[in-house]
């Protein structure tokens, strides 16, 4: 693969390995192109799915990119591990410019969810939680919650048991 622009993710590819990303679930076709955010990159490189080259010809592997970019793209460290997972566990994941969802993630069209991402540690207000819960359950998402612990590890929690009704008359 070679990037125009890797700071907005286009890439060209040949035939094949579009038509593999894409039914992947990976990233949008634009002029014949493939447009992937910037932790799809990062996970398909770390991957070996893909090979990226500079605009020299030489290879930069995930963690180089990660690097050079790091700043450029603003990653969430946070993010690329939750990612990560949810990729590794079959789900196709959506990038979301939200602040108050992180990912949109479904394994099949009928079971999507709202996936926030909360790093261990931190303090959250309640109303934050109760805002999520009432949004998913009005767009017929689950809601789910991931921990980012210290050490890496991620860990989902899913809010089924909150209903918009019994979240509001707890106040």
């Amino acid at each position: 693969m070679i990037a125009d622009n890797v700071e907005l993710g286009y890439c060209e590819l040949n035939e094949e390995v579009l038509s593999k990303i894409i039914k992947s679930g990976y990233g949008k076709v634009i002029n014949k192109k493939i447009l992937l955010n910037k932790y799809e990159l990062f996970y398909l490189l770390q991957d070996n799915q893909l090979q990226l080259f500079d605009e020299k010809g030489s290879p930069i592997n995930h963690e180089g990119y990660f690097q050079k970019y790091r700043s450029v793209l603003n990653f969430s460290l946070e993010k690329l591990l939750v990612y990560r997972e949810l990729r590794q566990n079959g789900y196709f994941v959506e990038d979301l410019q939200s602040s108050l969802f992180d990912f949109v993630a479904n394994s099949n069209p009928s079971n999507a969810c709202y996936i926030k991402i909360l790093p261990e540690g931190g303090r959250y207000k309640i109303t934050d939680l109760k805002d999520f819960v009432k949004i998913s359950i009005k767009h017929r998402k689950e809601p789910i919650i991931a921990i980012v612990e210290r050490n890496g590890e991620v860990i989902f929690y899913k809010l089924f048991q909150l209903s918009e009704d019994n979240i509001e008359g707890n106040n």
